[in-house]
């Protein structure tokens, strides 16, 4: 009756949810390195999957932070928990 006609398709397959990564910002022989410029800082899924990530590989996560950075006191618990050192950056 109309000049335009519904053509159906079939379903598309839903392929499997993917896990979000991390890139390290360095890696080291003794472990991963992120660099943070922020003002505050909180535990974020970066920084678990990244503690993840070194732990899996027997190595050590060096969160370094700006001087001026608030590191949150759940970061720092979660940070004293896994091995996490949290350091000043130098510059």
């Amino acid at each position: 009756m109309g000049f335009f006609t519904r053509h159906t398709q079939p379903p598309k397959e839903q392929s499997p949810a993917k896990a979000r990564g991390c890139l390290p910002d360095a890696i080291s022989q003794d472990g991963f390195v992120l660099i943070k410029t922020c003002s505050q800082l909180r535990l974020t899924y970066e920084i678990r999957l990244a503690t993840f990530m070194a732990q899996q590989s027997h190595k050590r996560l060096r969160l370094i932070l700006q001087p001026s950075t608030v590191a949150s006191a759940q970061l720092r618990e979660f940070a004293a928990q896994h091995g996490v050192s949290i350091e000043e950056s130098k510059t």
